[in-house]
């Protein structure tokens, strides 16, 4: 009947008979262990003993009352407890009549007993001093962390910067600002780490963005229950927005590129489901892509960014729209161009100081592929102005075939 691995302190057994002398004989048992005691005895229920004993294993800690004194003339060890259920409390009393010399096993009962009840204090003050030293280190770290956070937050933001947020919890940040010289910054903040990581595009090295990506919209069929309200899931991955980001932020020695995904995310009409229903899902796939110039690289690079950035670069970089940036680059080449025909240079730029493609009869050589390229790009965009008939199209085009 032992439940636990505690050894037992001191055990009694005896028999106990009820009534007169051809009365029935019940057993007695009483164990100490260190955090309970054991045993055989009576129910004491409305000033009345059970029939017989039942086993019984009382708790120290639910112990309410223990003493001797008589019942129904007869000497007893009493104890009164509760069930300790968190579900039902209910006060119980056990009599154990007859125990031989029942004041040394009452005195050792409650020797034991205030024992374990030094030993529970002195656990529970410990850990209390364990709680509050915890709490205190604790503190401690959260306002260090809260202090780095902001130090290096009031450093990059004012409260005129543009901001936005990709990711943000206590003493956490990780977002995209433009500063005042309007270069684009990728900046995370970690207060808890000690980790700020910055990485900066200059406003010359952006090129363009712009919102690519599809909507589509699916029919998801379902049944067996019940929904009310719109809702929107999403939030994780896209592929190409994890290399995008990655690739930035190793270019510029940062962590921060997971920060930048994002997962199509699912709008869901407001719908109420029976037996078996569909909806109409819209799945938006959309991003903004950003074109910029990598002086690592020395190349230009497109990353994938969430699309809420679409807005947020529109108000503060329009001059960077992709539609913006095109339209201009097409007047530059072709303002470029009339000023070459009236100068009589059409396609003629020039590789070394005094020498120009045109006129060189050497092989094309990789340093002059770029101008090369140019020179086609101009030509095909001057013929669409209307610059050139086709008459002079195919003359030029003659004179760039005449390079390869």
């Amino acid at each position: 009947m032992n439940w636990s691995n505690e050894k037992c302190i001191d055990f009694y057994y005896g028999e106990y008979k009820q009534g007169s002398i051809f009365g029935k004989k019940s057993s007695i048992k009483f164990g100490i262990y260190p955090s309970y005691l054991e045993g055989m005895g009576f129910d004491f229920y409305e000033d009345e003993w059970s029939n017989d004993t039942r086993p019984f294993k009382i708790f120290f800690d639910d112990i309410k009352k223990l003493y001797v004194d008589k019942i129904h003339k007869e000497l007893a060890l009493i104890i009164e407890y509760d069930t300790g259920s968190v579900v039902s409390s209910k006060n119980l009393v056990i009599v154990l009549p007859g125990i031989v010399d029942i004041q040394k096993w009452f005195d050792l009962t409650e020797k034991v007993r205030n024992q374990y009840i030094e030993e529970k204090n002195r656990k529970q003050k410990l850990e209390l001093e364990i709680m509050e030293e915890r709490n205190k280190l604790e503190k401690e770290r959260e306002e260090k962390a809260l202090k780095f956070y902001q130090d290096c937050y009031s450093f990059h933001i004012k409260d005129t910067t543009p901001v936005y947020p990709f990711f943000s919890e206590k003493n956490r940040i990780a977002l995209i600002f433009i500063d005042e010289d309007k270069a684009l910054n990728f900046l995370k903040i970690d207060g808890y780490e000690k980790e700020e990581t910055n990485g900066v595009i200059a406003y010359n090295n952006i090129h363009y963005y712009e919102k690519a990506g599809n909507v589509s919209y699916t029919t998801d069929i379902h049944g067996n229950y019940s929904s009310f309200g719109g809702s929107m899931t999403g939030g994780n991955f896209s592929k190409l927005a994890a290399v995008g980001g990655g690739l930035l932020f190793g270019l510029m020695g940062m962590t921060l590129g997971a920060a930048l995904t994002y997962k199509p995310s699912e709008q869901e009409p407001v719908n109420t489901s029976f037996s078996i229903d569909s909806d109409i899902k819209k799945i938006d796939d959309r991003s903004v892509i950003l074109n910029f110039y990598s002086d690592v690289k020395k190349q230009y690079i497109d990353i994938e960014l969430p699309q809420n950035l679409y807005n947020f670069f529109q108000t503060y970089l329009p001059e960077k729209k992709y539609s913006i940036v095109n339209e201009l680059e097409k007047k530059a080449v072709v303002h470029q161009s009339t000023d070459r025909i009236e100068n009589g240079s059409l396609l003629k730029v020039s590789l070394k100081p005094e020498a120009s493609l045109v006129e060189s009869k050497e092989p094309l050589k990789t340093s002059t592929v770029e101008d090369f390229k140019q020179k086609v790009e101009k030509l095909k965009i001057m013929k669409e102005a209307g610059l050139l008939s086709d008459e002079e199209f195919k003359a030029e085009q003659s004179k760039l075939l005449e390079m390869i």
